[in-house]
Formats: C-alpha cells, structure tokens, sequence
C-alpha cells in the first residue's frame, strides 16, 4: 500500500554511505591501555581522517557545499534573522506595535 516492507536494490548512494562509515572506523578504535588518543596524537588522526575524507567525497562536491552553504546564509531573510537577533528585543517590538498603530 505504501510501499513499506518492499525490497529494493541499494542505491550507487546507499552503497557509497555505507563505505564512508567503514571507512571511518579509525576515529572510534582506542589505545591498547584503554583510554581514547590524546593530544596531538588525536589531532594527527582527525587530519588524517578528513584527509582521508576529502579524497573520497572530491573537491568539486566539498565545493557545491561550500557555495550552498554561504548562499543559504546570504539570503535577505536570514541576514534579517540575523539582524533581528542582534537587535534589542524592547526596540523590536515598540517598532512592530508602532507599525500596528499606523494600520
């Protein structure tokens, strides 16, 4: 009915998420005494974890995040959003109950 239950082939997507994941199992593997990495060791890992990371998504795709990204925070509604934040809230709303009035 709904299509719940149904088997379907995974997807090129699917099959590529799942790799990411076993590929990043060294970020969860731990010392021998017990204890995670520490300091610049841990460091070294990330790097070479977002190293690792970087080759298998490829720069074109980091590079469309990058541009959807700012252009979703350089829209006129979220620098609005930003500015009304920013703003004080006793100003704010003097202002609207001023643009009521005018009505």
């Amino acid at each position: 009915m709904f299509g719940f239950g149904t088997k379907k082939n995974k997807t090129g997507k699917q099959k590529k998420t799942k790799n990411l994941r076993a590929g990043h199992e060294d970020v969860n593997k731990k010392q021998s005494n017990g204890q995670g990495l520490a300091g610049d060791a841990l460091r070294a890992q990330a790097l070479a974890n977002a190293r690792k990371a970087r080759e298998h998504i490829g720069e074109e795709t980091i590079q469309k995040i990058a541009a959807a990204m700012a252009k979703k925070e350089n829209n006129p509604m979220a620098i609005a959003t930003r500015q009304l934040e920013s703003a004080d809230s006793d100003r704010i709303a003097d202002e609207i109950l001023f643009m009521l009035d005018q009505e």
